[in-house]
């Protein structure tokens, strides 16, 4: 009897022991769903963060002011995006304080949910800290981080037209075109194929070899793809600069790096025939790059070092290539024989490991909206002329003043532009203003104007008729129409060789056509915004050693979003070197020169063939890469999209609410 008891009592303990376990396996179980639920609501908020429709401002730099103002519009555009959910129970949000609280939301897992809080930081309203708490059965788990409202361009690149890159032309940052009917998309040009015929012939079997064994447009193979690696090492390539890919760099490393360290020296890199670089202009270009963003930023190591090595990090573009169009019909419109990949060349680098070099069929939500319209220069406007202070007249110097024909101490000239294009459009008599110094001028419309050897200090603000109609008189955005408006004759007709003056023309009367040679620039331009892209009857060309030093406002150099700029000379490229810092705005934009652009490219126009960045011959049309080197060289130009720099006001666009994965942390 004795034993029957103890056996009965060990199977009682033995049931609840095993029902115990159960338990708490369940409890186990539905903690580790309630955190996968928590994790999920954040990476799921931070993509509705991404995709909703999000507040604009035309504020260029948020601050913690700014951020406050915004945080009702921000609650506005999460409820409506929430407003989509397919369970009308997922979609109620409720503000309790300052906090935006979400419903529960389901995840795949039928019994696990989670909620989202969303509260400004009291200490920086910049700062929203998101609070993901998920859910199962009995278990809650929750996890947080702050996310930040800014607003930035985040492209090195983006415009309406098709952008082309010449020869010692490297890019740090994404590039993006939303145009779906000019082709190719996007054209460029290889650095290092044209320094020897021996590494021409390299570079050429190189992309060869790409075209018919290489998935993908970013000209390189990753020694991790086992098959495409093992092709390339049979056809005689090899990763020389250890980087973990093969591309034209390490053909270019195997040609000059003579002792083989895995750098190529200025002595190296020297022409035994001529005594000279092969080409000082593309070795200053890659010793360039990765340079400080901001005062006080750490110096890389091997910056301007004279010595071209793995430090530098050489990519043709670094960054992803973004296109609307999609690559069925980019390859519709190849001439015949061609593929992609003859019309992209050089190494792609996409900043983000494993994102796609090239992306297709892009969406809005891909790319900021580059309308004209998005665009206010008045806030530049104000800072010149009369308004700005009062005004000063001597012959050297023209302060706050709006100026005349009548102000200019050099004549008139005629002249064709493009100046020194053999494919000009027009041509223009000048007022000629030489040796003088303007501060706070506004240019009217209807100047013309030639600026030689003049020095341009504060704001400067080109004055556009802003209507542009066509041949109905009704208003209108179509860059076609803006031709037929820039050709429109009070007198006579129309042709290039034409002399365009105030009796003549009204494509002359209500633009402005101004050329700028030799001059020191140190402060923003701006323009007002036409309703259309009109090509040369609102244009702007900067030639011989114009120089841009911006000590006013480095938020912007250039805000003209409907104006043509021609940068650089079509003859001698390495003649006029610029610095661009903050963003450029402009309807359309060749730079043909020697430069650093510091800050964002941005175009506004549809009316332009192409968006040109680099020396592609002595046409304004060309794109030859056959052509002769100019005198001087090809010149060189770095471009890179610097996040540190704000934005001027004025560019009305979404803001963006960013993730800072620092701040991760379990728990509320």
């Amino acid at each position: 009897m004795m034993y029957l008891v103890i056996f009965t009592s060990l199977t009682a303990a033995m049931f609840a022991m095993s029902s115990i376990n159960v338990q708490v396996a369940d409890n186990l179980a539905d903690v580790a769903r309630a955190r996968a639920a928590a994790e999920s609501g954040m990476r799921w908020m931070q993509y509705r963060f991404l995709k909703m429709n999000r507040p604009r401002t035309a504020v260029g730099n948020i601050t913690p002011a700014v951020a406050a103002s915004l945080w009702p519009a921000i609650r506005t555009a999460i409820a409506d995006d929430l407003a989509g959910m397919l369970d009308p129970a997922e979609r109620p949000v409720t503000l309790v304080g300052n906090t935006l609280k979400t419903s529960l939301i389901a995840t795949g897992d039928s019994n696990a949910k989670f909620a989202i809080s969303i509260t400004p930081d009291d200490s920086d309203a910049r700062r929203l800290r998101v609070v993901s708490t998920g859910t199962c059965g009995a278990a809650t788990r929750s996890v947080s981080m702050y996310f930040l409202i800014d607003k930035k361009v985040k492209f090195a690149i983006a415009g309406k037209v098709p952008i082309q890159l010449g020869r010692n032309v490297v890019v740090e940052g994404p590039v993006a075109t939303v145009t779906t009917t000019k082709y190719p998309p996007l054209f460029s040009l290889s650095d290092f194929r044209s320094l020897t015929s021996s590494l021409r012939a390299k570079v050429d079997a190189f992309q060869s070899f790409c075209e018919t064994r290489h998935v993908g447009y970013d000209n390189r193979i990753d020694v991790r793809n086992t098959e495409e690696c093992a092709a390339a090492q049979a056809a005689g390539y090899y990763d020389a600069n250890g980087d973990g890919y093969i591309d034209e760099y390490d053909l270019f490393l195997r040609e000059f790096d003579a002792d083989g360290d895995g750098a190529v020296t200025r002595e190296e890199f020297t022409d035994p025939t001529t005594g000279r670089l092969y080409d000082a202009e593309l070795f200053n270009a890659i010793d360039s790059l990765g340079g400080p963003l901001f005062e006080g930023d750490v110096v890389r190591v091997g910056y301007q070092d004279g010595r071209i090595d793995n430090n530098d990090g050489y990519a043709k573009i670094r960054g992803q290539i973004l296109l609307a169009t999609t690559e069925a019909a980019w390859k519709s419109k190849l001439p015949s024989g061609q593929t992609i990949q003859d019309q992209i060349k050089g190494p792609i680098s996409p900043s983000v490991d494993g994102a796609p070099p090239v992306k297709f069929a892009i969406t809005p939500a891909d790319v900021f909206d580059l309308s004209p319209a998005n665009f206010d220069t008045s806030s530049f406007r104000a800072r010149t002329g009369p308004e700005n202070g009062p005004t000063v007249r001597t012959p050297t110097l023209i302060e706050n003043a709006v100026l005349s024909a009548a102000d200019a101490n050099g004549g008139t000239v005629d002249e064709r532009t493009p100046y020194g294009s053999t494919s000009y459009q027009a041509t223009y008599r000048r007022p000629v203003f030489r040796n003088m110094t303007f501060r706070n001028c506004r240019i009217p419309k209807g100047l013309n104007a030639l600026f030689d050897n003049c020095v341009f200090e504060g704001v400067t603000f080109v004055e556009l008729e802003t209507n542009v109609t066509n041949s109905s008189g009704q208003t209108t955005t179509n860059p076609n129409d803006g031709m037929t408006y820039s050709k429109r004759m009070k007198s006579g007709s129309f042709s290039a060789s034409t002399v365009l003056t105030s009796s003549n023309s009204w494509g002359y009367v209500l633009g402005n056509n101004l050329r700028f040679n030799d001059c020191t620039i140190r402060g923003p331009l701006a323009a007002s915004v036409r309703t259309a892209y009109t090509h040369f009857s609102d244009s702007w060309e900067f030639t011989g050693a114009t120089y841009f030093d911006n000590r006013v406002d480095q938020t912007a150099t250039i805000v003209a979003p409907q104006t043509n700029i021609e940068m650089g000379s079509f003859t001698d490229p390495a003649a006029a070197p610029s610095t661009l810092v903050g963003v450029v705005v402009a309807g359309n934009i060749d730079i043909r020169g020697s430069g650093l652009v510091d800050g964002s490219i941005i175009v506004t126009g549809d009316g332009a063939g192409n968006t040109t960045m680099g020396w592609f011959g002595p046409s304004d049309s060309s794109t030859d890469p056959s052509s002769p080197m100019p005198e001087g060289g090809w010149g060189k130009l770095n471009i890179r999209y610097n996040p540190y720099r704000a934005l001027p006001d004025g560019i009305n666009v979404a803001i963006d609410i960013l993730p800072d994965v620092s701040t991760y942390t379990e728990g509320s």
